[in-house]
């Protein structure tokens, strides 16, 4: 007999089965039910979904930089013994002019400053920006008509 078998015993004043003895074990059977759930489709309703694309042109600042170069000659007329190359002193550019003259001298004649500044601007710029948005209706089975959802 396993844990699950239910076991009775006969009360006292009630006949026995037949078959049965006084005294005896009587085994009831347990009986359980079984539920099996079907699912079946049914249209309840009709949804539609649109998306609709609106284009707006809008002013953007943007914030952009040049860089002007500032042009100075320096006079300078004076006897040099060697050609220099070209430097660069902070931001100014120096480019030395020579003159060879009949005497056989080196004359630095002037310089060349050359100063390069950098400066921002604003400017504004009409921009197309677009933006979806998306519709939700659903068909009201009553008249027919598309009605949009309310989020």
């Amino acid at each position: 007999m396993n844990a699950f078998t239910p076991e009775t015993t006969q009360p006292a004043g009630v006949p026995s089965p037949a078959g049965a003895g006084a005294g005896e074990r009587i085994v009831i059977p347990v009986l359980a039910e079984q539920a099996q759930v079907n699912l079946q489709r049914e249209r309840t309703g009709t949804v539609r979904v649109r998306k609709v694309v609106h284009q707006v042109t809008e002013p953007v600042a943007a914030t952009g930089y040049r860089e002007i170069a500032e042009t100075t000659r320096v006079p300078v007329n004076q006897v040099v013994e060697a050609v220099e190359a070209p430097r660069t002193l902070g931001d100014l550019l120096v480019i030395p002019v020579y003159e060879e003259r009949l005497v056989r001298q080196l004359v630095l004649v002037e310089e060349i400053h050359v100063r390069r500044r950098r400066e921002s601007f604003e400017h504004t710029v009409a921009t197309s920006l677009r933006r979806e948005e998306v519709i939700v209706e659903r068909l009201d089975p009553a008249t027919h008509e598309w009605v949009a959802d309310r989020f």
